[in-house]
């Protein structure tokens, strides 16, 4: 290979994004759903994420789970940013600038509980996919986790000759221009102006219009490294996982715990055909045609086993849930089927549990022993549908909250001092989740100061805006800039009494602060 990228677009680094799928914790959660054994997590665990983009997942799994964590970006300056979060944390991380078959020829690795890769298979060449195919082969544990996610047919049979509109663009005129914003802003263009000119490949397109909107409001880093790289790969559930069976890996589930739910996704002449499939791989892959998937979030393991009824059942209710919010929502989630609410007799008795003792977490046997009533399989649905919709999460035992606690202290300090400059990770990091949650500019701000004496009000609203003020810097109002230090502050004011009523509480539980 002649070019260190490989294909890759380098022009710019990646977004700075999180993604909780990439937590041993949920993983483990979304195989215990499906009645999986898996891996234990303790200070003994070894873990891996290949293309860890910033490295701000792999960092913040790091510092918030016991064990030890590798990792590599072949972009140099995605591993700066990685190890300079590891360094701040002081988690055991080692994140490298190894291309994928470095990665494999080393001799320092040990064998690893759980590999991850996110959003890279279809961006890699069918070279790389090979070597990570093998990587999986020699270092993942009998028994090990593989997460894997991809772009696949059918969902992006119509769109993907719009990808190749995009990054012929880019090859031939866009690659001049040294500007993010141009670039992708010029492919965009061209594909939309193409598509208006109603070429009869536009007529059999459903939805073209959304996507290319889509387009325009996502960030173009994401949309360059998403549709602009050398290899684009889509491929079928079935061959991802013909590929994978050569490193012993079978398919167990999807990250996506709503899946488990056919009622949710699926009409009922749908679930018909599906139960009369009796090969799980063919059922899979035929469910893909009718739900359209574009994009798979996968759980593979190295010599599955399943656990008995009775031991799932065991394990669930021995796990505790927290909420991620103190304010009221509706309970209802986007499926294929349209936007479903779920209406049950039982919402409010649970909600009211699950917020009792200042939003503690709740085990999941201590929700049935409160309401004897309510049986197993309606609490449980309840508790995917909660966590489907990022309004509750599976937690850490105490030992294990015990271990990262100090390390994730660390990193929330070094992040929330880090955004007073930039605004690039607007995260937490909780070792009671043993992930991160979202958390905008100001409320870090508000947690960093918190924790370091400021309890007030006033005294958060000036700190901010001492902040931002010498940065020549104004708050936007209702879509007009104040001007004046007197509305900043009142703003700030608003601001501060939010983060204290509504905020601090849920940092509190997640012991962020």
């Amino acid at each position: 290979m002649n070019e260190w990228n490989e294909g890759y677009f380098t022009a710019d680094t990646y977004t700075y994004g999180y993604y909780k799928d990439l937590s041993p914790t949920y993983q483990n959660f979304c195989l215990l759903l499906r009645g999986f054994a898996a891996p234990e997590i303790n200070e003994n665990s070894n873990f891996c994420e290949l293309g860890f983009g910033q490295g701000v997942s792999v960092n913040i799994h790091a510092a918030s789970t016991p064990g030890h964590f590798y990792g590599t970006d072949f972009n140099p300056a995605h591993a700066a940013n990685a190890n300079e979060l590891c360094e701040a944390s002081g988690c055991d991380g080692k994140f490298f600038d190894d291309s994928f078959e470095e990665m494999l020829n080393r001799d320092d690795l040990p064998q690893f509980d759980f590999i991850s890769l996110h959003g890279i298979w279809t961006w890699v060449s069918a070279e790389n996919q090979k070597i990570i195919v093998e990587f999986a082969r020699k270092f993942l544990k009998s028994g090990g986790v593989l997460y894997n996610s991809y772009n696949t047919f059918p969902g992006w049979a119509a769109h993907s000759p719009m990808r190749e509109l995009l990054i012929m663009y880019d090859k031939f005129i866009g690659s001049n221009n040294s500007d993010i914003n141009s670039r992708v802003g010029g492919a965009v263009k061209f594909t939309e102006d193409l598509l208006n000119a109603k070429p009869l490949y536009a007529r059999g397109i459903a939805n073209v219009d959304n996507v290319l909107n889509d387009m325009k409001k996502d960030d173009p880093h994401y949309v360059a490294h998403e549709f602009l790289n050398r290899d684009w790969i889509c491929m079928y559930f079935a061959d991802v996982v013909e590929m994978l069976s050569s490193a012993k890996l079978e398919f167990a589930c999807t990250t996506s715990p709503l899946d488990s739910i056919d009622e949710l996704n699926l009409k009922p002449e749908a679930i018909s055909f599906l139960n009369k499939i009796n090969n799980p791989i063919l059922r899979e892959q035929s469910r893909d045609y009718f739900v359209n998937t574009r994009f798979r979030k996968d759980l593979f393991i190295r010599g599955a086993r399943r656990i008995s009824a009775f031991e799932r059942r065991k394990r669930l209710l021995n796990m505790s849930f927290v909420l991620l919010t103190t304010e009221s929502f509706e309970i209802k989630c986007n499926t294929v089927l349209g936007e479903l609410a779920f209406n049950s007799a039982y919402n409010d008795t649970l909600m009211e549990f699950l917020a009792s003792d200042n939003y503690r977490p709740k085990k999941f046997a201590d929700i049935m022993k409160k309401n004897p009533s309510i049986p197993f399989e309606t609490i449980e649905q309840f508790i995917i549908l909660l966590v489907s919709i990022d309004k509750l999460m599976p937690c850490q035992d105490e030992a294990a909250i015990k271990k990262v606690k100090a390390q994730c202290d660390k990193l929330n300090d070094y992040l929330f001092k880090r955004v007073e400059n930039s605004n690039e990770i607007n995260l937490a990091v909780s070792p009671v989740i043993g992930g991160g949650i979202g958390l905008s500019r100001f409320a870090q701000i508000f947690a960093y100061e918190y924790k370091h004496g400021k309890k007030d009000v006033d005294s958060l609203a000036r700190k901010a805006w001492k902040i931002i003020e010498s940065q020549g810097q104004r708050l936007i109002i209702e879509g007009k800039t104040a001007e004046s230090a007197e509305d900043n502050i009142e703003e700030f004011k608003r601001m501060a009494r939010f983060f204290l009523e509504k905020q601090l509480p849920i940092l509190r539980i997640f012991q962020i602060v």
